[in-house]
């Protein structure tokens, strides 16, 4: 029986060393709580993230912004699980 894949998960585990810092920025409209969305996502994969290490930015316009934080991850579980929490939650428009 094969894992059936999802199209957010890692496609070639071979490129990546874990353990790693991993990067992300996730980009949504202002009017959501997103950081506190982000960080409540990150944290059911990665429990000893820090959310006071996360960054904002509002865009020009002021419509949308971006959440900049880095985790820790110690295998492609914990960002095969972001990833899809991201892509499922409404408040998310695209994760970089």
């Amino acid at each position: 029986m094969t894992e059936e894949r999802k199209p957010t998960d890692i496609t070639n585990e071979a490129l990546w060393d874990f353990p790693m810092d991993y990067p992300l920025k996730v980009l949504g409209e202002a009017h959501h709580p997103l950081a506190q969305i982000v960080a409540d996502i990150l944290l059911q994969h990665v429990p000893e993230f820090d959310p006071a290490t996360i960054t904002m930015r509002l865009s020009s316009g002021g419509k949308y912004i971006s959440i900049t934080a880095t985790v820790h991850v110690t295998h492609k579980g914990q960002i095969n699980g972001m990833y899809a929490d991201f892509a499922a939650h409404k408040a998310i428009v695209r994760v970089l």
